[in-house]
């Protein structure tokens, strides 16, 4: 197989811009259908000057099951670090196995889906509280009032913040995103986590003293017991944190978005949410949506992959949202269907990474969706959308919508 590097009709997939129109899903379809991996040249942000582009869904599921050859210890995402940094050691997101099994079997037994099944009713209190709010005003930003709102909410709950606390979980998640897509992602990073993690420490410590049924709760005595050690519980309570808070943050966004700007997307939802259930409508939306775009690992030895060599240091992006729309897996990958068989979507990542938190994230988004269709809420744009900056999340800064009684539609429906 050969290797392809520059071609004029593939935008620049290391520069925000290309992303700021919306995903560039036609680039990466042709990428996926040239032969071998497309090299994609980048200024900054690799050792070797660029990265792969892996684009189909069994690829991306053979890198993954490999860690000792495309490790995360320089970063999980692009801009990448340029050496493994002392400390992220022990951080759950650049450890490989055996260490990053450790860290997430400490934690894992407090967000499996049996345990998150219980957080069905409190989830939905803060939904509805929400809900009622923006029906009442009538005119908010989706993303702002709704978007942001529930999974803060959720994730203060989940962690045990203080109710006082929540806006602070907004504010550092979106300190963390937008470092991540500066030039010099390492250095942005160092400039905004001493503050996230402070926060985590106190909150730390406050449940020693008064232990909750919470996460911070388990991790703090996880510490205790020699589970975790002190830094290794600062960093999974931030992944949690910004985890949690940005993929559900995103997929309320976009998903939104789409119903509203599509017509015949709102009408399948509507009809959807009576016949396949909220269940398989969220499924869809986190396939064509997909929040997190990509990941990247680097490759710490020479080797050939699918016929391309690699060499030592090259990084490796790999683009779960070109893998949620490879025809090899997904009929009519590009149209929006909640009836699909089978639903085999990379939106939680893969493999040993795969998002410990994807179970709540899901619960989140189904709630909302049958509040909406229960209460007979309409949503209509109200201004323009405004997308983000970034080559990593596929997100959304702002939505206007007025908001009143009836059936949820498009623009152009009746």
């Amino acid at each position: 197989m050969s290797t392809n590097t520059i071609n004029t009709a593939i935008p620049d997939l290391s520069d925000p811009a290309t992303f700021v129109p919306g995903v560039p899903h036609e680039a990466l379809d042709a990428i996926r259908e040239m032969p071998g991996l497309y090299w994609q040249p980048a200024a900054m942000g690799t050792l070797n000057g660029g990265f792969w582009c892996v684009t189909r869904h069994e690829e991306i599921i053979e890198i993954e099951k490999d860690p000792a050859t495309f490790s995360v210890q320089w970063g999980p995402f692009y801009p990448a670090l340029d050496e493994p940094s002392p400390f992220f050691e022990g951080h759950i997101m650049y450890s490989d196995p055996p260490l990053h099994s450790r860290l997430r079997r400490a934690a894992a037994r407090s967000f499996g889906p049996r345990v998150v099944a219980n957080f069905d009713h409190w989830v939905r209190e803060i939904v509805v509280e929400v809900l009622d709010d923006i029906v009442a005003r009538g005119e908010v930003d989706w993303v702002a009032d709704v978007a942001a709102l529930v999974p803060s909410r959720v994730v203060a709950r989940v962690m045990g913040v203080p109710r006082e606390d929540r806006q602070q979980i907004v504010d550092m998640a979106n300190d963390v995103f937008s470092a991540v897509v500066k030039p010099d992602s390492g250095a942005a990073l160092m400039e905004v986590v001493p503050n996230i993690y402070a926060f985590m420490e106190k909150l730390r410590l406050a449940k020693l003293r008064d232990p909750q049924d919470d996460m911070a709760t388990v991790l703090a005595q996880c510490v205790e017991r020699g589970e975790l050690s002190q830094p290794e519980c600062l960093h999974f309570m931030e992944i949690l944190l910004v985890a949690g808070f940005e993929t559900t943050h995103t997929l309320i966004g976009q998903s939104m978005r789409l119903v509203l700007e599509n017509p015949e997307i709102a009408a399948t939802v509507d009809k959807s949410l009576d016949t396949v259930g909220s269940k398989a409508v969220v499924e869809e939306f986190l396939r064509y949506v997909t929040p997190a775009m990509n990941m990247a690992r680097t490759v710490t030895r020479d080797v050939e992959f699918r016929g391309v060599q690699m060499r030592k240091g090259d990084l490796v992006q790999l683009f779960f949202t070109a893998a949620n729309r490879d025809p090899a897996v997904f009929t009519e990958p590009h149209r929006f269907d909640p009836a699909r068989p089978s639903n085999d979507h990379m939106a939680f990542g893969n493999g040993a990474h795969h998002c410990i938190g994807n179970a709540l994230a899901r619960l989140e988004v189904r709630i909302l969706f049958e509040e909406i269709h229960k209460r007979g809420i309409t949503l209509r744009l109200n201004g323009e959308p405004k997308r983000g900056w970034s080559t990593f999340i596929n997100q959304l800064f702002e939505l206007p919508v007025t908001v009143a009684q009836g059936p949820i539609s498009g623009p152009d429906n009746t």
